[in-house]
């Protein structure tokens, strides 16, 4: 499982770098509130996301790796720790990265004023 979760996120992401969506839509790409809601906050996010998705299926299909020494009980409990541990990562840090961005803007338009 961890093997087919990680390539999954590996290709997910490849595409999304390759083809980033160009508007902004609630179909396909990096889609949060804080993302949708600025074209510079969505256009960073589609390009921060996928660059952490093709990491994080990398590191899954190794945990997916390691599994293949495990019972099945132990490979998928390590499977799925993996993938939910770096989906809530993948979170985390992308939605910092928009905060941070946010906050600049915000500081620009104080001082533009």
């Amino acid at each position: 499982m961890g093997i087919i979760c990680g390539v999954c996120y590996f290709i997910l992401g490849l595409m999304v770098y390759k083809k980033p969506p160009k508007q902004i839509n609630g179909i396909y790409g990096y889609r949060t509130p804080r993302a949708m809601s600025d074209r510079a906050l969505w256009e960073e996010a589609q390009r921060y996301s996928s660059a952490l998705m093709m990491q994080f299926g990398v590191i899954i299909t190794a945990f997916g790796v390691i599994g293949f020494w495990l019972t099945d009980v132990r490979a998928l409990v390590l499977s799925l720790i993996a993938v939910g541990f770096y989906t809530i990562r993948l979170f985390t840090r992308v939605e910092g990265r928009l905060k941070q961005m946010q906050r600049a803007q915000q500081e620009q338009d104080k001082q533009g004023k």
